[in-house]
């Protein structure tokens, strides 16, 4: 009987936090976010993010993709739409008509 070890091909294990550039759509404020979580929503990391550069509370806030100009989508993870190390423009959301 051989004693031989099996090799078993594990799929990458997702990050347990990483760090994404964001500046406010004004271009006056900015953050680099070392322990984003990558199962948030989008939605909550941009309210985060938005604390963190002391934007108003009150206003709903989206990301958009600096690489792509796509706003990501508010209830998907934010790992599941951007890489580490992104970069991303916090902006207001807007409701016209």
């Amino acid at each position: 009987m051989s004693s031989q070890g099996a090799t078993a091909v594990l799929p990458d294990a997702e990050p347990e936090s990483f760090t994404l550039e964001a500046v406010d759509v004004t271009g006056t404020h900015w953050v680099t976010a070392e322990d984003i979580q990558p199962s948030l929503p989008a939605e909550a990391v941009a309210r985060a993010l938005a604390a963190r550069m002391a934007l108003p509370q009150n206003v709903p806030w989206a990301l958009r993709d600096d690489s792509t100009s796509a706003f990501l989508d508010d209830r998907t993870p934010i790992g599941d739409q951007l890489e580490p190390g992104a970069q991303v423009t916090v902006v207001p959301k807007t409701h016209l008509g």
